[in-house]
């Protein structure tokens, strides 16, 4: 048998990059108008969560990082518009990144918002443990009925950018 074959380059390899993007829930939640009452029964203005969020946990993924699109998705059945503050903390609760606050209209089932962080410019955000986010109405005089069966519900993601060419 005959076998033919060219001589191989093996120093290909070093030019090589991959450049994977992923994606992952980061926090979803539902806010119903009877959490928005203490236990003595008196109404507040704001709803706190904060979720472990442990990807940087992963080396690979820190240290070859390069951008974040964090998305969130927002239905608001309530007939009064919220304001939203989404922070992203280190272990120790300390701000790391503090995100645009946004103005959820009433009523509005449908809103969508991207903000994008580059990690050259925020070095910091690979030490991230946790989110935080605090919904509150945009007027705290609002009045709700805690036996109503309206629905404030919070979905958000992360798509992660790497580069292994760094």
């Amino acid at each position: 048998s005959i076998s033919c074959t060219n001589e191989l380059d093996f120093s290909q390899i070093d030019d090589y990059s991959a450049k994977p993007e992923y994606i992952g829930a980061v926090t979803y939640f539902t806010v119903l108008p009877l959490q928005f009452f203490n236990q003595s029964g008196v109404q507040e203005t704001e709803r706190t969560d904060i979720t472990d969020f442990k990807i940087f946990e992963n080396d690979y993924l820190k240290k070859n990082l390069v951008k974040i699109d964090f998305n969130v998705e927002i239905k608001n059945e309530y007939n009064t518009a919220f304001v939203i503050q989404a922070n992203l903390l280190d272990e120790n609760g300390n701000d790391i990144y503090v995100f645009k606050e946004l103005t959820v209209a009433a009523n509005n089932l449908d809103y969508k918002f991207i903000e994008t962080i580059e990690v050259s410019a925020n070095p910091n955000i690979k030490n991230t443990a946790k989110v935080k986010v605090v919904v509150k109405f945009a007027d705290s005089s609002v009045v709700v009925d805690p036996n109503a069966k309206t629905e404030f519900q919070f979905k958000s993601s992360a798509k992660i950018y790497i580069d292994t060419t760094k």
